[in-house]
């Protein structure tokens, strides 16, 4: 075995640093994707990071960033309105095929979660991979520190963000303050050992608040910093209710991280397939490459329900759109969610809905 000098092992441990410093640098090119890096330490790295972009102009006065370069066109500001608790507003428009590598630093303090709100504009593609998996339309994720690793975004694309960056000090005065936060879903997911949770979002209010956010950034983040705080908070609080609401299974942090992927993995599968008939268990489980019993019972324990239920509630959601919309019949709507007749597509509408569709 050969042993380094102390002049040798200090180089050596010189070399990494910069080298490690340089790859947030470099842009790569690999599988038909171009490959950026973004050290995701915290936010004061990352907006160090983005400035040292190509073709991005930082302005640390009004708060904000922007980029045209031949990968994507950006504009984000930034606001840092309380200790410890960040918010940044984005607008992204993808030129290339981008991955983006998030990198961290054993060196630097590793504290901040985040919670992202992507609000999707409509676009040939409308949607993004995030840690691997496809998330589509207006989506939730929620990352403890260092836990996100990789965001691929389509060429074509856009996407609106608001981006809360809060670490578990922050947390837990907000738990001793605000019964909401000490009693919710949000704390038995940090209890847990996951790591990330997605949920998708179909309320279109969260536009308009991106939209707010923005307006009142680019008039002056640090003149509206107390609106945007306010706004800040609503994000937050509402993200919360959503996780009290539609998380209602006691074993739904229970299950690892890749039990969760695979399930939402069958999740965007059965999304995919909403129109017609169920898919079938044994045709889901094939597709996401787990045995039929895994997956119905992880199903179960993730969601409280069966996978066919699942499907059922999340095809009677889009037919009640497609309703309010006043454009198709009962019976035309019901064709097309496989069912052979208006009056048991009927039924089980009412079940969900508690409600006929001819209401609607």
């Amino acid at each position: 075995m050969k042993y380094l000098s102390p002049m040798e092992g200090t180089f050596s441990n010189i070399l990494a640093a910069w080298y490690k410093k340089f790859q947030r640098y470099k842009v790569g090119y690999k599988d038909g994707s171009y490959q950026l890096n973004n050290l995701f330490q915290s936010p004061e790295t990352m907006i160090e990071s983005f400035d040292q972009m190509p073709f991005t102009k930082h302005d640390p006065i009004r708060k904000s960033l922007s980029s045209a370069s031949i990968f994507l066109k950006s504009m984000m500001y930034y606001c840092n309105p309380e200790t410890e608790l960040w918010v940044m507003i984005s607008n992204l428009h993808f030129q290339k095929n981008l991955l983006m590598r998030n990198l961290y630093d054993e060196k630097l303090p590793l504290e901040y979660h985040f919670i992202n709100l992507h609000v999707k504009t409509t676009t040939l593609v409308n949607k993004s991979m995030v840690n691997g998996l496809v998330t589509k339309g207006n989506t939730w994720s929620l990352f403890k520190a260092g836990c996100s690793q990789t965001e691929y975004h389509f060429k074509n694309s856009e996407e609106k963000n608001i981006t809360v960056f809060f670490t578990s000090r922050w947390l837990e005065q907000q738990k001793e303050a605000n019964q909401v936060s000490r009693n919710s879903k949000l704390a038995d997911f940090f209890e847990s050992p996951n790591t990330f949770l997605i949920l998708d979002e179909t309320d279109p209010v969260y536009e308009s608040i991106w939209h707010e956010m923005m307006e009142l950034a680019q008039k002056g983040v640090d003149q509206n910093k107390e609106v945007i705080q306010q706004l800040t908070y609503r994000i937050l609080f509402e993200f919360i209710e959503k996780l009290n609401t539609e998380i209602i299974s006691e074993n739904h942090f229970k299950l690892n991280d890749n039990d969760r992927k695979n399930i939402q993995r069958a999740e965007q599968f059965l999304n995919d397939h909403l129109f017609g008939d169920f898919p079938g268990i044994e045709k889901i489980a094939r597709k996401v490459g787990v045995s039929p019993t895994k997956l119905k019972n992880d199903f179960k324990g993730m969601h409280g329900t069966s996978v066919y239920q699942f499907f059922s509630k999340k095809q009677m959601m889009a037919a009640r759109e497609l309703l309010l919309q006043r454009k198709y019949a009962i019976k035309e709507v019901a064709g097309l969610f496989g069912y052979e007749n208006a009056s048991k597509f009927s039924a089980v509408f009412k079940k969900v809905f508690d409600t006929n569709p001819s209401d609607i």
